[in-house]
């Protein structure tokens, strides 16, 4: 499964582009037309809203452009509806520097998770990764909910500390 970043759509767009065209073409008659569909078809592929449960992102690019031409030629004058241009649009590719900063911040919070004491970080990672509940920490590390609790706001604290002593 698939979280839609930026990197990810533009490597997604620039491997199928002339093949989803292609084959949209086949069902249009019409290249422009058949252009168009596919540029609405990456349109509704990144505002999908339940992106991380489509498994095959290729495969359901190319079923919404399949859709998208089969709407087209059962009402041939329906025009697509586009997006107005916006010239003061941002590109959505983080700028050098502000790509080395988010790098920065990663370095520096990595490095206080990996400073922290083992049961602690175990803890915290248990939580904010893998998204488990107080009981299920406790049943895996065979430690109380109290204990689990305790190691979590110590870690917080750790993680709090040394991330203002590089921004603060």
């Amino acid at each position: 499964m698939y979280l839609f970043d930026s990197f990810f759509l533009i490597d997604l767009y620039e491997k199928h582009r002339s093949s989803l065209i292609s084959s949209i073409a086949r069902l249009t008659g019409c290249r422009e037309t058949a252009a168009e569909l596919a540029q609405e078809a990456y349109i509704r592929l990144l505002i999908h809203d339940n992106a991380a449960s489509i498994s095959h992102p290729e495969a359901y690019l190319f079923r919404i452009g399949r859709n998208l031409a089969i709407d087209h030629q059962r009402n041939p004058f329906s025009k697509v509806e586009s997006l107005p241009f916006d010239e003061e649009l941002l590109c959505p590719l983080l700028q050098p520097d502000e790509l080395a900063y988010l790098r920065q911040q990663c370095d520096i919070l990595l490095t206080a998770i990996f400073s922290m004491s083992e049961p602690c970080r175990d803890v915290f990672l248990l939580r904010k990764l893998d998204e488990l509940s107080y009981h299920d920490i406790a049943a895996r590390l065979a430690i109380s909910e109290k204990t689990v609790q305790r190691r979590l706001v110590q870690s917080m604290l750790h993680i709090n500390r040394y991330i203002s002593f590089y921004f603060y």
